[in-house]
C-alpha cells in the first residue's frame, strides 16, 4: 500500500504535467514543485526501516529557498 507521501507525490506530478504546457508554464512554479517532489521522496525514504536516521546539522544547513520572494521587495 502506498504511503501518503507517495500519494501526494503522484498528485503533484499530475498537476506539474498539466501546468507544463507552453501556455501555463512558469519556471518558478516548476522549481517549487520539483522541490516538493524531492522532499516527499526524502520523507518517504525516511519511513523505511533500512534508511538511516539523519538529523540535519544546523551549522551545515543549505541556504533556505525563499518560498515567497515577492515579500522581500520593499
Amino acid at each position: 500500500m502506498p504511503t501518503a507521501y507517495l500519494l501526494a507525490k503522484d498528485r503533484i506530478e499530475q498537476a506539474r504535467a498539466m501546468l507544463a504546457n507552453e501556455v501555463w508554464f512558469d519556471a518558478g512554479m516548476d522549481h517549487l514543485l520539483s522541490v516538493a517532489l524531492a522532499r516527499l521522496d526524502e520523507l518517504d525514504a525516511g519511513l523505511s526501516d533500512d534508511a538511516p536516521k539523519v538529523v540535519p546539522n544546523p551549522s551545515q544547513a543549505s541556504p533556505r529557498i525563499r518560498l515567497m520572494p515577492w515579500l522581500d521587495k520593499p
